[in-house]
């Protein structure tokens, strides 16, 4: 196990976002709580203005919807959608995924991304890879993330430890938008593992 320390340092489819929130809400039983967006209802989503949730450039748009209570249904521009809810002790009814476990899974999406992206392209025989994240919060309001430690599971067979870090590394501190604008106010470490694959010559 290896660890270092980062420095503190189209159109959007109506359609696809339609039958993406439908699957959300069926998932959790709020179809009739939403307004049934399957169908046209006073309730449904307003695909015209969904239709302007497109990312160009240097521009990202979402949209998030109350559904009730503390759920709610967020959009993406790339028409794609996911319940949030919050626990009943907060008037919820973990229906779905709190607002700031996305924050801490898109972190680990995007630096993920990164990681198997660079290792792809140094052409090394990466099979699988698992990041595993641990954040700490503040004790009082706003409880903000104050630590938050990356750690890498990398499986393949004769995977090179050298390239494994430069990837961690890369994402770290060059190419993961999301960790390295977190760091920026919290302190983020990162490691890694490397679970070898046995490896039958030819």
């Amino acid at each position: 196990t290896h660890g270092f320390t980062e420095p503190s340092a189209g159109v959007l489819s109506a359609s696809k976002v339609n039958v993406c929130v439908c699957i959300a809400l069926l998932s959790t039983g709020l179809v009739e709580a939403f307004g049934a967006p399957c169908v046209s209802s006073p309730g449904a989503l307003n695909f015209g203005r969904l239709h302007a949730l497109w990312s160009a450039g240097n521009v990202m748009k979402a949209r998030v919807k109350w559904v009730e209570a503390v759920t709610f249904i967020g959009e993406s521009a790339s028409g794609h959608a996911v319940v949030m809810d919050g626990p009943p002790e907060s008037g919820g009814r973990n229906l779905g995924i709190r607002p700031m476990e996305m924050l801490l899974l898109g972190m680990g999406g995007c630096t993920a991304f990164d990681v198997v992206m660079i290792l792809k392209k140094a052409r090394q025989p990466v099979a699988d890879c698992v990041v595993e994240m641990e954040a700490e919060r503040a004790d009082s309001d706003p409880r903000v993330f104050t630590r938050i430690h990356v750690h890498f599971v990398v499986t393949g067979g004769r995977l090179s430890d050298k390239q494994v870090a430069r990837a961690v590394e890369l994402s770290a501190e060059k190419y993961c938008s999301a960790s390295i604008m977190l760091g920026k106010a919290v302190d983020i470490t990162h490691g890694y593992e490397i679970v070898s694959l046995p490896v039958t010559d030819a």
